[in-house]
């Protein structure tokens, strides 16, 4: 729920919107109780005119309100723009920035306060004070000035390719720090085995869902919490990214009890898997991963043909990539107090990462010789820190990859003498 907040362009606005109603009212009370402008020092506030005061509140409503138009024009210029240059995924990360969300919300925030102390101003000047409610309204018309700069440079900042992959980096390690954790930070009740080994018994339910969308959020505890009350084990059989079709098999319940309905038991196990229209980078580091891959595939195609992007978005790749290597192997066996097991779940492993990240910026790239010498130079830092027996041979497959799109598909001799040394390089680091 809170990254669909996050990313509804009107939540911030409209909460704006409704604050600036309740200040327009409560300073409207206030003028009738106090009277600042006999304080010391206050004095040059006093505006005891209501014709004045309608007509100064009128102009900061008519001017915030245009404003907000250009700004909003503005807003839909800079969306379209990243969706022809970047893709259309990267919409979601300009729909999310928290600058552009209360740009646009004090401006239409100023505009309603404007409109509803203008309402709230009487004729009488003996019954009706405005002094402090017309001056929160200049020094709201004030920060929409300062605002309106700040607007400006900060979409010429997010359309910028760096800014933008430096945010999507930073969301892929935030996601890395909670889905890989450290060492010393690690479970102990929980473990790693080979799925193909494990047996889990004959009697299990099968739970499909009942709609279809993509995996966001499963909540792990909740199913080690169920299983633990009903003496008994659960299999995941998605993670979180993948689409799951109204048909698909999600979960099987092994020993499942015998005193709850099949369908009871499938709407508890439903319950703690939340599908959606789209993925989320919430537990998913794919939904990263895909997002530089699909900037640097866009910048590698003919029409742009902008390889120092596709740079960028592989040295932050890799950078993630290490995060990976470094820490331990994600657990797929879950126990309970008692060291009894009680979920098995489908984790992604390096090999996957390695493939989201690699394969269509390799695909799209592979004819472009100084593409893949960055790429590989990257690599071979890579291989430097790969110690676990699996990674090595993932990394050694894509050795052999590249190997063959540098022998078919780029024909000068300079890039082809480069390549190889690379790549015996790299394959020494994997040895």
């Amino acid at each position: 729920m809170s990254e669909r907040l996050r990313a509804s362009f009107w939540v911030v606005p409209a909460l704006m919107m409704i604050v600036a109603l309740l200040l327009a009212q409560g300073l409207l009370a206030a003028d009738r109780i106090w009277e600042i402008d006999h304080l010391p020092g206050f004095g040059w506030l006093r505006l005891r005119d209501p014709d004045s005061a309608r007509a100064l509140l009128g102009a900061i409503a008519s001017s915030t309100i245009t404003v907000a138009g250009t700004v909003f024009s503005i807003t839909t210029v800079a969306l379209t723009l990243a969706s022809n240059q970047f893709g259309p995924r990267l919409v979601r990360n300009f729909i999310r920035d928290r600058g552009t969300q209360a740009s646009l919300g004090i401006f239409l925030s100023t505009f309603v306060y404007a409109l509803m102390s203008m309402r709230g101003i009487g004729s009488d000047t003996t019954e009706h004070r405005h002094t402090l409610t017309v001056t929160v309204a200049l020094l709201l018309a004030l920060g929409c000035i300062a605002f309106l700069i700040y607007f400006i440079h900060n979409v010429a900042q997010s359309i910028q390719v760096d800014n933008i992959t430096y945010h999507i980096n930073r969301e892929f390690r935030s996601a890395l720090e909670s889905i890989y954790p450290r060492e010393e930070a690690r479970n102990r009740r929980n473990s790693r085995c080979d799925l193909r080994t494990l047996q889990l018994g004959d009697d299990s339910l099968s739970v499909r869902t009942q709609k279809e969308g993509y995996v966001q959020i499963i909540d792990r505890q909740a199913l080690i919490d169920w299983a633990t009350k009903h003496e008994c084990r659960i299999q995941l059989l998605c993670h979180p990214g993948i689409f799951a079709f109204h048909w698909s098999i999600v979960a099987r319940v092994y020993d499942p009890p015998r005193n709850l309905d099949s369908q009871d038991i499938a709407r508890a196990i439903l319950s703690t898997i939340t599908l959606g229209p789209q993925a989320t980078a919430e537990q998913d580091i794919i939904f990263s991963v895909r997002q530089l891959a699909q900037i640097a595939v866009r910048a590698l195609s003919p029409g742009i043909n902008d390889p120092f992007t596709a740079y960028a978005c592989i040295d932050r790749l890799v950078d993630g990539m290490g995060v990976v290597l470094q820490r331990p192997q994600l657990p797929n066996c879950f126990h309970d107090d008692q060291e009894q097991l009680r979920l098995v779940v489908n984790e992604l492993d390096f090999t996957d990462v390695l493939a989201a990240a690699l394969d269509e910026i390799r695909e799209y790239g592979r004819s472009s010789g100084v593409v893949m010498r960055h790429l590989i130079g990257a690599l071979i830092e890579l291989a430097e820190i790969c110690s676990r027996r699996e990674d090595c041979r993932a990394l050694s497959a894509l050795v052999k990859r590249l190997a063959e799109d540098c022998e078919n598909c780029i024909d000068d001799r300079f890039d082809i003498a480069t390549i190889q040394k690379q790549l015996s390089v790299m394959r020494r680091a994997l040895e």
